[in-house]
């Protein structure tokens, strides 16, 4: 078949399902599966037909799709989030409908990790969300009673709540946290959290038992650029490093160790003077 004809195939798929025309789906599906053996599955074609069924909250199309060996895809949790509103229950059923048939919602993606991850990763944050990204929380809390795996990093190194910290998003930080989310297994966390003066999120932290003095280089020690970075070390080294004043006052206040020098040498207020950052020297001399 030529490509042409795969991407003329697909087009129609897609029009069928974003039109919820399930009899003509089917009959275009039972046309093609007649082929021959895989004919169905070249290329992406059905995988982004099953995202599209589920972003559409259109679940006899996405268990047509399923039935026909459409598989979820690296991109489907965020499909599954745009279509996500209250109207249709934060469109939690999409996951509901994935385990029915197969889904494992640890799956793994190369680099991506697993949907909790990916989800994490791009969930909004910013003034326009005040009461963080709903529909990304509707969905993490769903995935998490479903049996995502809260403290999952392997392929990103960056676990969910690192990557919220990361990213400045108290509101996805606390529901990781009242997940039991392993803060042994976030050793960053704080310090992604400091690094972008996030003082809400440090203090879920240390009231969760971080240790505001801890310097977790980990896998950063095997990269040596990382071992060279003069903003690496502690927490109160990340937070001098973005010129985050008030997160260096808060860190002193809850015991922080002026005297700690990172890998490179240098304590938080050697750095501070040789960013030039004379509020910050003044705390920490």
């Amino acid at each position: 078949m030529t490509d042409n004809n795969e991407n003329n195939f697909n087009t129609q798929v897609l029009a069928a399902v974003e039109s919820n025309d399930l009899a003509t789906l089917q009959n275009m599906l039972s046309t093609r599966d007649a082929e021959g053996p895989n004919a169905l599955h070249r290329g992406q074609g059905l995988t982004e037909a099953l995202s599209t069924a589920l972003e559409l909250a259109q679940f006899d199309i996405a268990e047509e799709l399923f039935k026909r060996g459409a598989r979820w895809g690296d991109s489907t949790i965020m499909y599954v989030s745009e279509g996500a509103r209250e109207g249709n229950g934060w469109n939690t059923k999409a996951i509901d409908v994935a385990i029915a048939h197969g889904w494992d919602v640890n799956e793994h993606f190369d680099h991506l990790g697993s949907a909790l991850v990916l989800l994490v990763s791009a969930t909004e944050t910013g003034p326009e969300y005040p009461d963080g990204d709903t529909a990304a929380l509707k969905i993490a809390a769903h995935l998490l009673s479903k049996g995502a795996e809260v403290d999952e990093g392997t392929q990103t190194c960056n676990n969910p709540l690192e990557l919220a910290c990361m990213h400045g998003d108290r509101h996805m930080a606390a529901l990781l946290l009242a997940h039991d989310a392993s803060l042994e297994k976030a050793p960053k966390a704080l310090l992604n959290a400091a690094e972008n003066g996030n003082i809400d999120i440090m203090q879920q932290l240390l009231d969760h038992g971080a240790d505001v003095n801890a310097h977790p280089y980990g896998n950063l020690e095997t990269i040596p650029a990382h071992r060279q970075d003069k903003g690496w070390g502690s927490a109160l080294h990340c937070a001098v490093k973005n010129h985050r004043t008030e997160a260096v006052s808060f860190l002193l206040e809850k015991g922080a160790d002026k005297k700690y020098r990172n890998k490179v040498g240098l304590t938080a207020l050697d750095l501070a003077r040789e960013l030039g950052q004379e509020d910050i020297v003044r705390l920490l001399e």
